[in-house]
């Protein structure tokens, strides 16, 4: 993990050189989410949404934090977000159907494993979160299919 607390002091001076330098706040969200401070992380990922609205990712790891918390319907919103800016983002599809799923919308995290799926079909833990969330919806021919094809992709 190396020195987040001297890269945290780094990007903090960085910041005070030049406040709209989106990549520090995105750089010391991610030290402090090393450090589990996650609302410190949700603040700079934030700012740097604020500064650049355009980035994926920044949607997507705050997203990822809010997770952290089990603000799961704010994480939604944040991969939705990622995923309407980069609609090929298999990642965020699949951390999407996570959130889903702890919100008990099976059908719904179904959908999004499906996607990750699609865009990705090596996509092993995509199988894998499928296979369990059809399973709680009854389709256990789903579920081993799922299960078997998680199974094959990783047993080299």
């Amino acid at each position: 993990m190396g020195d987040n607390v001297g890269a945290i002091d780094d990007y903090s001076k960085a910041i005070e050189i030049d406040p709209k330098y989106a990549n520090a706040y995105f750089q010391r969200g991610y030290a402090k989410s090393n450090l589990k401070d996650y609302t410190g992380s949700i603040d700079d990922y934030s700012k740097a949404i604020e500064i650049d609205p355009k980035d994926a990712d920044t949607y997507y790891k705050r997203g990822i934090e809010k997770s952290n918390l089990i603000d799961y319907t704010g994480a939604i919103d944040d991969y939705s977000k990622a995923i309407e800016i980069d609609p090929k983002y298999a990642h965020a599809y699949f951390k999407r159907g996570i959130a889903k799923y702890y919100l008990k919308d099976y059908a719904r995290a179904i959908d999004d494993y499906s996607k990750a799926i699609k865009i990705d079909p090596n996509y092993t833990n995509a199988y894998f979160n499928r296979g369990i969330a059809k399973s709680k919806m009854g389709d256990n021919v789903g579920a081993v299919n799922d299960k078997s094809k998680y199974a094959e992709l990783t047993k080299n």
